[in-house]
């Protein structure tokens, strides 16, 4: 054996000890592999999967939880400010112009409570009382030069006796034509003429009751036409009343107040 063959010997028996180390060939050795392979594969494509879901479920959750927020909120409410209130000033009177010429009445002589009881609605009526005269537009003069007459009655209309009265003046130049007063009347007006007409419901003792409508006249003759729920006059805290409200109602004594019968 020459030298080379002696020195290859120890070389061979090395990897032969090597090789039979790793034990015998196996035929199926390739596709094993690729079976492994293949495994290997399908499990990280298995993770893949799972994290990209994870992710996913992750991204979803957070966009529902930031939902809300993230939508703007809606500007607040702006509602206009409110417009300044006046401050109410007093309240005018109630007006009740005559809506038809007035009543022309009797004649114009004669006691004034007669001459009262022409304009009164049908029913009966009785001449009480009469002061002063009143004679075709002329009053009595009294002892301060002022002009006055009156005249009471009592009507009854089938609901109870009542006292009504005319008083007439011939007011001093200095009384003014107009509707402002301390207490305001239950109505008042200034008619196209300058006629002042005002009206008062006065409330008096023990339940009595009368309602007045003045007129006074831009020549100042007034007449004040009243109407009682009891039929005695002076009322007293002694006398009662014969009805509930008076027999005459406010747009018949504005009539009758009105009435060119008591001019001048």
């Amino acid at each position: 054996m020459s030298p080379d063959q002696q020195s290859g010997r120890p070389l061979h028996e090395a990897m032969q000890q090597t090789s039979d180390r790793f034990g015998p060939h196996r035929s199926d050795l390739v596709l094993r592999a690729a079976a492994r392979g293949r495994r290997l594969r399908l499990v990280r494509r298995a993770q893949i999967a799972a994290v990209a879901a994870a992710v996913a479920g992750a991204t979803v959750l957070g966009a529902v939880r930031l939902a809300p927020r993230a939508e703007p909120a809606p500007p607040p409410a702006v509602h206009p400010a409110p417009s300044a209130t006046p401050t109410p000033g007093p309240s005018p009177l109630p007006i009740r112009s005559p809506s038809a010429s007035p009543p022309t009445g009797g004649p114009r002589t004669g006691p004034v409570s007669a001459q009262l009881a022409a304009f009164l609605p049908p029913g009966t009526t009785t001449r009480v009382l009469s002061t002063g005269s009143f004679e075709d537009g002329r009053l009595t003069e009294s002892s301060d030069g002022t002009g006055v007459a009156d005249g009471q009655v009592i009507h009854d209309d089938g609901h109870g006796r009542a006292a009504v009265a005319v008083k007439l003046t011939d007011a001093p130049p200095s009384t003014r034509l107009t509707c402002e007063q301390a207490v305001p009347p239950f109505f008042c007006d200034v008619l196209p003429d300058g006629t002042v007409v005002k009206a008062e419901k006065v409330t008096l003792v023990s339940g009595n009751l009368a309602w007045i409508v003045t007129a006074t006249r831009p020549d100042l003759r007034k007449v004040e036409v009243a109407a009682f729920n009891t039929d005695r006059l002076p009322v007293t805290a002694a006398i009662r009343p014969t009805r509930a409200e008076p027999p005459l109602t406010f747009d018949q004594l504005q009539a009758i107040a009105l009435s060119p019968h008591w001019n001048r």
